[in-house]
């Protein structure tokens, strides 16, 4: 090797993680390039973990809306069945007899739903 040749040596490192704050070691770093920065990334980290809990509570409070307006419907019709036979009135059975059989069919064989633990 001579004088006029160069060995250049590249090195790189990649780092990643995951969850809404970082590494303790770089959340230093942060607050040391920009003072409060550790405070904002904070606040940010809390907002996120709220909004994530009010959008659960939501999803949560629809889903249970829905069963039991579902099962409302299913009473009804069954009522309408019960009526309609009664009052011999076979023909009239038959539409809330599909409706109630259909709902209930639903409900024990399930749709594709997301899970709370998907979202």
């Amino acid at each position: 090797m001579n004088d006029k040749d160069e060995v250049v040596i590249r090195q790189q490192q990649e780092f990643t993680y995951s969850g809404p704050l970082p590494p303790a070691t770089e959340f230093a770093q942060y607050e040391r390039i920009l003072n409060g920065a550790a405070e904002r990334i904070l606040t940010l980290a809390e907002k996120e973990a709220e909004h994530r809990r009010v959008i659960e509570n939501n999803l949560i409070k629809s889903v249970a809306r829905g069963q039991f307006f579902a099962f409302a419907l299913i009473l009804l019709s069954l009522a309408v069945m019960i009526v309609g036979i009664i009052f011999n009135v076979p023909l009239a059975t038959i539409p809330p007899a599909i409706i109630a059989l259909s709902g209930l069919a639903t409900a024990f064989i399930g749709k594709n739903t997301k899970k709370l633990s998907e979202i």
